[in-house]
């Protein structure tokens, strides 16, 4: 680029016709059109039950999810490196690696990604999955 200022090198045009360019359309993100709900039960060292449970997979589609711990406190976790965390695999989980979820509350995240959850107890924990996406 030159020393010139920006207003040197900018090439003006003039359009005469701008009625005969093909009109873009609006462009607007689509709004959620399909909700679906599930439940795991994840446990710690109980027979029957696995240590966690991927509760939302990578889904370009997904606009919010909202993640419920019905009976237990759970841990929620970004990546399977932080579920296998061996901080994450002590019964009551003193020092949680992720999101520590209280018994009875929520977590609502916006966002595409994915998300584990992992039990802190070896009772069965019960976590409510709501997800909000789009049509294709």
């Amino acid at each position: 680029m030159s020393d010139r200022p920006i207003s040197e090198e900018v090439i003006r045009v003039y359009v005469e016709n701008p009625e005969e360019f093909p009109n873009p359309g609006n462009v607007e993100e689509k709004e959620p059109e399909h909700f679906s709900f599930s439940t795991v039960a994840v446990a710690y060292d109980l027979a029957g039950y696995n240590n966690s449970e991927q509760v939302l997979a990578l889904d370009p589609l997904r606009k919010d999810a909202s993640i419920l711990a019905v009976d237990n406190a759970v841990v929620v976790c970004h990546s399977h490196q932080q579920v296998t965390d061996p901080a994450n695999q002590i019964s009551g989980v003193p020092y949680p690696q992720g999101a520590y979820l209280p018994a009875g509350s929520s977590l609502t995240v916006t966002g595409t990604g994915p998300a584990w959850v992992v039990a802190t107890v070896s009772s069965a924990s019960r976590v409510s999955v709501f997800i909000n996406r789009r049509n294709a």
